[in-house]
């Protein structure tokens, strides 16, 4: 092993008498004795530029690298890959010049507490390995996951891996996630480390990857969330539950397929309506030759044009590949043509869209729950406390305890015994954080979710529907296309209501009065009009107009314009 100037070995305490923990020694080493460690987390874009090279030859490696002790008299590189290159391609010149006596030794920490080869310590070796490289931004995401994924496979202890999480920067979910990364197929890492995609994303990436378009997807989401600056990737988390839930329909319907297919049924495209000619019709739409409805099971034994489709919303319905063949009539010849408004696909997209999204928001209202409140927070929840609609107090009810408790992460039995002793244990851990409004807060946040909770509520979405979603918007959830949607019908119903209600409003009619002018020649204002209140053309609370509190408001103004009037002389 060839060695040049030892630098002196470090105590437990400086010179001035400051504490410090030994984490090595320093040591200028022959760049020849140096190799790659086979736990340095960086294998690709493994080549100096020029300018390094440069720079290496002319003055020396100026920036320690982190070396172990091998055993064999070399030494591990765990960081510094290109600077060891340098330095060793620097030497080889030399050599290849006779020129021998210019190599220049490269400075190295070297960490001799790792050189043991127990699990623990190579853990510390590669997490101190992708610590530096993560934080230089030199590894390619595949080179994180792969690195993660090493530590994942060293066996530790849970205790271990955290520690080794928290060294390298990393979560212990996210070190257990590695292996999903590293198995997705070459193209597919290659274009999510061209999108940048960091080791939390190729996880969630690997997940959905057979799902069609999902690369492209969570593209758009991840620019969207760019885009508006979210930091909770509120975008990402939107695509990634609607690819999750597409993920869960493919496999159901795959196994539907294959069930029905062995049967002898022929797989046809659903459709609500049906261009003039078609052959394939579902059997809803058919009836048998003696004119009444068929019976699914019956067509699907005996009809050689069985056959069946998947509905947009997923589910499996039966139909008949050549009806006119085998048949059956048309229950209603005026569906030849497109029916109007929301079609039953458009239907099923917008309620599968808003399954999705409170799948997402019910998490961040669950983080929000818990977290310090905002003065926002704080103003909704009084303000729906205190008006108490009705949608509120159904709420609040004894049976739904368990979905408040959910809230806060706790499980809750439904007897009221469990629950009072739940609630008060609840109850006294906010007081000793100082958030005890957070329990009223969680009550009200359940009650919207609850007002929210039936299907096709995209269709009579309201003013406190509106509200809702615009708080939370406002506290840094991303909106998804529905609820963005849900948000414009409501505003757009609240213009048109409040325009109906202003030209409902009758005009004032101007009365004659004689012209009392005072020195300056002004004529005095009338009393009666200078105390008249204004008319209120909608109600605070729930986004909504109050169409019964204009017309009251009305007939207050026309009383007034009665009063005002002057009587006849």
């Amino acid at each position: 092993m060839t060695t040049i100037a030892n630098a002196p070995l470090p105590e437990t305490r400086t010179a001035n008498g400051l504490r410090f923990r030994s984490m090595g020694h320093h040591q200028y080493l022959d760049p020849r004795i140096l190799v790659l460690d086979e736990y340095n987390v960086r294998t690709e874009d493994a080549e100096p530029d020029q300018a390094m090279l440069d720079s290496v030859e002319a003055d020396g490696v100026g920036v320690s690298l982190l070396v172990r002790p091998r055993g064999d008299g070399t030494y591990g590189v765990l960081t510094g890959q290109l600077r060891m290159l340098s330095a060793q391609a620097a030497a080889k010149k030399c050599i290849d010049e006779g020129r021998e006596d210019d190599i220049v030794a490269v400075p190295c920490w070297i960490r001799d507490d790792l050189e043991d080869q127990t699990p623990e310590k190579i853990a510390t070796a590669i997490a101190k390995s992708l610590q530096e490289n993560v934080l230089r931004k030199a590894m390619t995401s595949s080179d994180v996951a792969r690195a993660a994924e090493q530590l994942d496979l060293l066996g530790l202890s849970e205790r271990e891996l955290k520690k080794a999480a928290t060294t390298a920067g990393l979560t212990v979910e996210q070190i257990k996630g590695a292996h999903r990364a590293t198995s997705l197929p070459s193209e597919v890492r290659k274009q999510a480390a061209q999108y940048e995609f960091d080791l939390e994303e190729q996880i969630a990436l690997a997940e959905v990857a057979d799902v069609p378009d999902a690369m492209n997807e969570l593209k758009r989401a991840r620019k969207e969330d760019a885009k508006s600056g979210s930091t909770d990737k509120g975008n990402w988390k939107h695509a990634m539950q609607r690819l999750l839930k597409e993920k869960e329909e493919i496999a159901a319907q795959n196994a539907l397929r294959a069930e029905w297919t062995s049967k002898g049924l022929k797989e046809v495209r659903y459709r609500s309506w049906y261009e003039p000619g078609s052959q394939d019709r579902m059997l809803s739409d058919l009836l048998g030759p003696d004119g009444k409805p068929i019976d699914p099971e019956k067509h699907s034994a005996e009809c050689p044009g069985k056959a069946f489709a998947f509905h947009w919303s997923g589910e499996l319905v039966f139909g008949c590949a050549d009806w006119r063949t085998n048949g059956h009539k048309r229950a209603d010849l005026a569906r030849s043509s497109k029916p109007e408004g929301p079609g039953p696909a458009e239907v099923a997209r917008k309620n599968k869209d808003e399954e999705n999204a409170r799948v997402v928001r019910g998490k961040f209202v669950k983080q929000l729950v818990q977290a310090k409140l905002s003065d926002a927070a704080v103003v909704l929840a009084m303000q729906v406390v205190t008006e108490m609609p009705l949608w509120y107090a159904d709420a609040v009810s004894p049976g739904n305890a368990e979905l408040l408790a959910a809230l806060f992460d706790e499980p809750c039995a439904p007897s009221s015994k469990r629950a009072r002793g739940f609630f008060n244990a609840l109850n006294a851990r906010l007081r000793r954080n100082r958030r005890n409004f957070n329990a009223v807060f969680a009550q009200v946040a359940m009650g919207f979710e609850l007002h929210m909770s039936r299907k096709k509520h995209w269709a009579v979405a309201d003013g406190w529907t509106a509200d809702w979603l615009r708080f939370l918007q406002a506290q840094g959830y991303a909106l998804s296309a529905i609820e963005k949607e849900m948000v414009a019908a409501v505003e757009k119903k609240e213009k048109a209501e409040a325009k109906a209600a202003t030209a409902r409003k009758p005009k004032q009619p101007r009365t004659e009065e004689p012209e009392q002018r005072d020195g300056a020649g002004q004529v005095e204002d009338d009393p009666a009009e200078q105390d008249q209140p204004d008319v209120p053309v909608s109600a605070p609370g729930g986004g909504g107009t109050d169409v019964e509190g204009a017309e009251e408001a009305e007939s207050l103004e026309g009383s007034q314009v009665e009063e005002s009037e002057p009587e006849e002389a």
